[in-house]
């Protein structure tokens, strides 16, 4: 299908593609999980569309309790509850065999997001080409304080600048969990081995969102980014927090990097010349960064003072510590 072709297929009125909206859920407050399932049954869609909400054996039972309450007249919305923790891609599973070939595209948000009225509308329209097999939307976070407004920020590079140059060459590397949507003939092929990766002998219980469109590349479809489709998502308001999910993050991205290089490498799959660019570009910083900051700190051992030509600076008693913070600082980036 040539692009004039698939150009007229988005403006056509017979181009709706019947959707499922995924929401796994886990100890989610009551409020924020209203405001999710509410922004997912509000869509201004014209096609048919599905919502499922999975309880994945949460602790705390006054979030799904609630939305049993809220919306149980609602036809087109589905509730599971799983007895005890399975994990997000098993309650993500659950939902992709409740449908199985019964819709033409899966969404999957997490359960703090909060869509736009036209999220899906704009979502779907980049299905109507054959090869597109994943799509993300434009992510921005709930600024609540100066940290979520940095982490904001950085949301708008990841999404426009980051993600939006990926896209120009059907290379997206990752989908991100508050809004994403896949073809489903994918999802049926690909999600039992989503849900049964492994790493270092240990089932993976994280890095969901960065396999799965993985999965999708390795089938050899495009992944876009579709700034149009709009979602916000509320992030960690103190430190502490956040790097605990930011650590999360890098060890999955690391993972996920090391599978997708062999499959570039060995497997000759993603011969895409701007994500072996991109690819050999996230192998190589990390490593240049480290190095700067050992050369920083040998240099700088080099000229400072020894401890005793500094004691007339700091003091007697005192001690020089030469360049060992900066060291610390190297250590602990590794």
């Amino acid at each position: 299908m040539d692009s004039a072709a698939i150009a007229q297929q988005r403006k056509s009125d017979y181009f709706r593609p019947s959707v499922a909206i995924v929401i796994p859920t886990y100890n989610e407050e009551p409020a924020d999980l209203e405001r999710c399932v509410q922004s997912a049954l509000s869509q201004q869609y014209d096609g048919v569309s599905f919502v499922i909400v999975i309880d994945d054996g949460s602790k705390d039972k006054r979030g799904i309790t609630h939305i049993k309450e809220k919306f149980s007249g609602v036809s087109h919305l589905s509730l599971h509850e799983f007895p005890q923790n399975k994990g997000k891609r098993h309650a993500q599973k659950y939902a992709f065999d409740f449908f199985g070939d019964s819709v033409d595209v899966m969404v999957t948000i997490d359960s703090d997001t909060v869509l736009a009225p036209d999220s899906i509308a704009n979502l779907v329209l980049l299905f109507a080409d054959p090869k597109v097999g994943a799509v993300t939307g434009d992510v921005r976070a709930i600024k609540q304080n100066f940290l979520s407004t940095l982490i904001d920020a950085r949301y708008w590079t990841a999404f426009n600048q980051e993600r939006a140059a990926q896209s120009l060459f059907g290379t997206v590397l990752c989908c991100s969990g508050p809004l994403a949507a896949y073809r489903n003939t994918i999802i049926q092929k690909v999600k039992e081995a989503y849900v049964s990766q492994r790493f270092l002998g240990q089932f993976c219980t994280y890095g969901d969102d960065r396999h799965l469109t993985n999965l999708i590349l390795e089938q050899g479809y495009t992944v876009h980014y579709e700034r149009r489709a709009k979602a916000w998502t509320y992030v960690p308001q103190k430190i502490k927090p956040w790097l605990k999910q930011q650590t999360r993050w890098n060890r999955s991205f690391y993972r996920e990097l090391l599978w997708t290089l062999k499959r570039v490498i060995f497997k000759r799959k993603y011969q895409n010349i701007y994500m072996v660019y991109d690819l050999s570009m996230q192998s190589i910083l990390p490593i240049l960064l480290l190095a700067s900051l050992l050369f920083v700190c040998i240099k700088s051992g080099s000229v400072w003072p020894s401890s005793e030509a500094a004691m007339p600076i700091f003091g007697p008693g005192r001690r020089c510590s030469s360049c060992s913070p900066c060291m610390r600082f190297a250590i602990s980036f590794c």
